[in-house]
């Protein structure tokens, strides 16, 4: 009767420390999925479309990630996809900055791509960016390609 118990005390003893082990790696993962936090000034930027953008996707600045998408909602009065944003607060972006939506790769999720501007002036948080681009679709991206923006070498 004793080996049993013993016996059962060891599988219990196992089979936690493995549901810990894979506890720890569940929340690493989850971690990793969502990258760092980015806390810092929220800005809105509006698009005709904001199709392959979602909520959580990276704000980059020279290839770098520096804010995250916080909402993207529909602005009756405008019809236009309101798109909600935090940046670094270390960032001080000129009022005539752009923003796009587009992949850094081929295989990478779409992301906001900032093009800071040149203005003295910077946006306040809450500001609102209106240089926008939308993405361009796989065909138009192909057509631009083949034939030059459409205007065949002319």
């Amino acid at each position: 009767m004793q080996s049993t118990l013993s016996g059962r005390g060891g599988a219990i003893l196992v089979s936690g420390l493995v549901l810990a082990i894979a506890g720890t790696f569940l929340a690493y993962g989850n971690a990793l999925r969502k990258g760092p936090d980015f806390q810092g000034s929220v800005l809105h930027a509006a698009f005709n479309s904001a199709n392959g953008l979602h909520t959580g996707a990276n704000v980059d600045l020279a290839g770098v990630p520096v804010g995250r998408v916080v909402s993207i909602k529909l602005d009756p009065r405008t019809q236009m996809a309101d798109v909600a944003f935090t940046v670094d607060q270390r960032l001080h972006l000129p009022v005539d900055t752009a923003v796009g939506i587009g992949a850094p790769t081929m295989t990478a999720d779409n992301a906001l791509q900032i093009q800071p501007g040149h203005s003295r002036t910077t946006l306040s948080s809450e500001g609102k960016i209106t240089d926008t681009q939308d993405q361009l679709s796989l065909e138009q991206q192909v057509s631009n390609y083949i034939f030059g923006g459409g205007k065949l070498g002319q």
